[in-house]
């Protein structure tokens, strides 16, 4: 299980996250944006205030569902803007399923690194350079560079 997440928009998940998938087999590509769109009655623009209940629900929901097809033998990608301290669904799911969590941050530098929060952070892209970021996240993934623990 990846989480790519894009805190800026700009950063690069949305092309760096189905190259990521499609190196890795056998995959699944989620987007959480996809989650959050899929209320139809009652939709609160993810930034309000009041959106705070509907975000969460929609991001647990993202997590259940990748940790379903996780638990299925995939390896998933899950594409969003998934701050540190909205890790906790994702985590609740790897406990439960037993599939490891692996948590990036794109940014609009360069690759490597950390940011504030500590989170290992991999280089936020342009068109051109997504190739090379996503072979710089599959590398981390690969030394276990950031994976999670419970």
């Amino acid at each position: 299980m990846v989480v790519l997440s894009d805190p800026a928009a700009g950063a690069g998940s949305g092309a760096v996250a189905p190259l990521v998938a499609d190196a890795l087999f056998p995959s699944v590509h989620l987007r959480a944006e996809d989650f959050r769109r899929a209320v139809r009655q009652g939709y609160v623009a993810p930034d309000r205030p009041e959106a705070r209940r509907q975000n969460l629900t929609a991001l647990a929901a993202t997590a259940q569902a990748a940790f379903a097809f996780a638990s299925g033998g995939y390896q998933v990608v899950v594409e969003g803007s998934v701050a540190p301290t909205a890790l906790d669904a994702f985590r609740r799911e790897s406990r439960a399923t037993g599939a490891a969590l692996h948590y990036v941050v794109l940014n609009g530098g360069t690759a490597g690194g950390a940011g504030a929060d500590g989170a290992p952070q991999a280089g936020g892209p342009a068109a051109d350079a997504a190739e090379a970021t996503a072979d710089t996240v599959l590398a981390g993934l690969r030394r276990g560079a950031y994976l999670l623990g419970w």
